[in-house]
């Protein structure tokens, strides 16, 4: 058995030096994985310093094309791994991440396992100081135990056979978002998500307003592009479905928490809400959705 860690990249570089460094804690023997970075910024190729060093094995990938899913499916196609590891180059994985991973795979005797997946904490710049997306993302973090349940994982913290990624096409790199729930979904119809409280990636919450519009803006493309491309009105019903959700967190919080952080929350539910807007007249208007 061997792991392939595969890591998109996208205009990022201190997270993925502060990635590739701290993987080399990782208490899997160097012999039993490597690390695949796959860089999509067609317009600046990614070099890493000479003074990096790495002792496991490390190679870098070019995918021009856009999405961070197109680099995924690039690095699938030059694993040597048989098992697969997704994160992105903004996360940090426990020391352990790999270990655990791969005492599950062995045990796994009848290739039951789909998807294997786990916690992704978040953690912040100060965690004393929260900016108004930070208050915003540690109320919604990831609920990624609940998600497993439901059939589903994110790439921030992924295993599976290649075998079994290969059966069901790999990702959709048509998507800029949702192409982890559009997959994972594919699989655990015929085989099993498992979640481990063992197998942790610490993701950094977004300090920025900005970042979760955008984010936003991209889960509605993805879901524009997989449900209602050809219904119009379907997916304006879904746009509003949407703002009201966020106004409706946003209000239930204005008498559950302080004041100062349910004013905050507002803010940024009411800025996502605006991009979300913004996203929906121009993908109705033909363009392409937010990277």
């Amino acid at each position: 058995m061997f792991i392939s860690v595969i890591i998109p990249y996208y205009k990022d570089f201190s997270g993925l030096l502060l990635i590739l460094n701290s993987l080399e804690w990782q208490t899997l023997p160097l012999h039993n994985w490597e690390v695949i970075v796959v860089n999509n910024d067609p317009d600046l190729p990614l070099i890493l310093p000479e003074k990096l060093s790495i002792p496991y094995s490390l190679r870098v990938l070019e995918e021009p094309n856009p999405g961070s899913y197109a680099a995924r499916n690039m690095g699938i196609a030059a694993a040597r791994g048989n098992i697969l590891a997704f994160t992105d180059s903004d996360c940090l994985p426990d020391t352990n991440w790999l270990k655990n991973a791969w005492e599950m795979f062995t045990q796994d005797f009848k290739k039951e396992i789909g998807i294997l997946t786990g916690p992704v904490p978040l953690f912040f710049r100060d965690s004393n100081h929260l900016s108004d997306a930070e208050i915003y993302e540690k109320y919604t973090g990831f609920t990624t135990e609940a998600y497993a349940k439901d059939g589903h994982a994110i790439t921030a913290n992924w295993f599976s056979y290649k075998s079994v990624l290969e059966e069901f096409g790999c990702f959709n790199d048509e998507l800029k978002s949702n192409g982890d729930s559009e997959l994972s979904g594919k699989i655990s119809q015929r085989y099993s998500v498992v979640w481990n409280e063992n197998l942790i990636v610490s993701h950094p919450a977004r300090y920025r307003t900005e970042d979760l519009v955008n984010k936003y803006r991209r889960l509605l493309g993805g879901t524009f592009t997989r449900k209602f491309q050809d219904n119009a009105k379907g997916f304006r019903s879904h746009v509003l479905g949407f703002i009201w959700r966020r106004y409706r967190f946003a209000f239930k919080k204005l008498v559950s928490v302080s004041p100062y952080e349910s004013l905050a929350i507002l803010r940024v539910c009411h800025a996502i809400n605006l991009g979300a807007l913004q996203e929906y007249f121009d993908l109705i208007r033909g363009k392409e959705t937010k990277r």
